[in-house]
């Protein structure tokens, strides 16, 4: 079962918003859920926000639900996954993009993408997240 929770508006461009809240909940075997970020990168650069990572481990903390990030890299056609929720602090170098309205930011490594858009999809269990 899949439930739309974003605050993002996806059939309109101009009412979509940058919110911290994931996309997608995701019921799997008929309990356990997961939620979804889904986004994009255009030009090579590929971050995730900072808000989107706290976000995740407020989730987490409070609710014991992992939060994925399936992040679409348009330039090379691959796609990254991430577990939002483990990314700690010091794991990360943080850099503010001017060009992401200010925000904070880090670039994802190239380890975490494991799928080409033009192969059949990956099950969500034979993805690594080590």
């Amino acid at each position: 079962k899949i439930d739309f929770i974003g605050d993002d508006d996806f059939t309109k461009i101009e009412t979509f918003k940058r919110t911290p809240k994931a996309d997608w909940e995701i019921k799997l075997n008929g309990k356990e859920k997961i939620r979804v970020e889904t986004q994009s990168g255009f030009t090579g650069t590929n971050d995730i926000k900072q808000h989107k990572v706290l976000e995740a481990r407020r989730v987490f903390r409070e609710k014991q639900i992992h939060s994925l990030a399936l992040h679409f890299d348009l330039y090379n056609g691959q796609v990254a996954f991430l577990k939002l929720d483990e990314i700690r602090e010091n794991d990360m170098n943080w850099i503010t993009r001017q060009q992401m309205e200010g925000q904070t930011v880090f670039n994802i490594d190239q380890n975490h993408f494991v799928w080409k858009i033009t192969e059949p999809p990956i099950k969500y269990k034979e993805i690594d997240f080590n």
